[in-house]
């Protein structure tokens, strides 16, 4: 009985999309200090969790990162998009007989599981107002376009 509630906690955990966390059991974010002002920074989602989603964490860790380190801008030195596919298992339907020459016949479907995650990272570099680019994102206008 115990390990049916331990088989549906883990089965409703899994079946929700990645939320902005710190990396998990379910994915989230990771960040590490390469220098001074300059960040690698990354989030991962689960096989619930959409590319654009998992796009939208990851730039928000960019920005809330940014404000944490006290600075107010971040521009990116590298940035790349991953996608991986696992086969969970093979599920078949159907009859399996043994035929006269010691072989097996197989009638029935056979599906297999696919679960795609999608992950998001870069490098990003920090700069306070007044030296930084021209070009680059300002951490607190990204959080308030988060919150509409």
């Amino acid at each position: 009985m115990i390990k049916f509630f331990m088989l549906v906690s883990v089965l409703i955990l899994a079946g929700c999309a990645t939320s902005y966390q710190k990396d998990g059991f379910t994915g989230g974010y990771k960040d590490m200090k390469l220098g001074q002002d300059l960040y690698q920074v990354s989030f991962k989602g689960n096989g619930y969790t959409k590319s654009d989603r998992v796009q939208k964490h990851f730039l928000h860790r960019c920005a809330e990162l940014t404000i944490e380190q006290g600075y107010d801008y971040f521009v990116f030195v590298n940035q790349e998009a991953g996608v991986s596919h696992q086969n969970l298992g093979t599920n078949y339907n159907g009859n399996i007989s043994q035929n006269y020459f010691g072989g097996y016949n197989y009638s029935g479907t056979v599906k297999t599981t696919t679960i795609t995650t999608h992950e998001q990272s870069g490098v990003i570099k920090l700069f306070q107002d007044g030296t930084q680019p021209p070009i680059a994102y300002e951490a607190q206008e990204v959080l308030k376009s988060m919150e509409d």
